[in-house]
């Protein structure tokens, strides 16, 4: 695994992945961000895979973290430039 990065933003996926430790995150709070994936979303189940996806990576990394010892206060979805992020603010128990 790799040393974690300074922070305090994550993407989701880097943390699933092992490509982040937050096990030696120095600060007590941290943000877990999971981008919208792909593009253009053609027909229903491309349209729910566009829209559930990145929130099941988020829980699937919040549950990770809550087992590392952290907690969740909150989540936030923001649009940045045309993309929509869902964010997860997280607060070491």
């Amino acid at each position: 695994m790799h040393a974690a990065a300074p922070g305090p933003v994550f993407d989701v996926i880097a943390v699933l992945n092992g490509a982040v430790d937050l096990r030696s995150y120095p600060r007590r709070n941290l943000i877990l961000s999971s981008p919208q994936t792909g593009g253009f979303a053609f027909g229903a189940a491309a349209y729910q895979r566009a829209i559930f996806e990145p929130v099941v990576h988020l829980l699937n990394g919040i549950e990770l973290l809550e087992s590392q010892g952290w907690e969740l206060v909150s989540v936030l979805d923001r649009n940045i430039d045309s993309v929509y992020y869902t964010m997860a603010f997280m607060r070491r128990a």
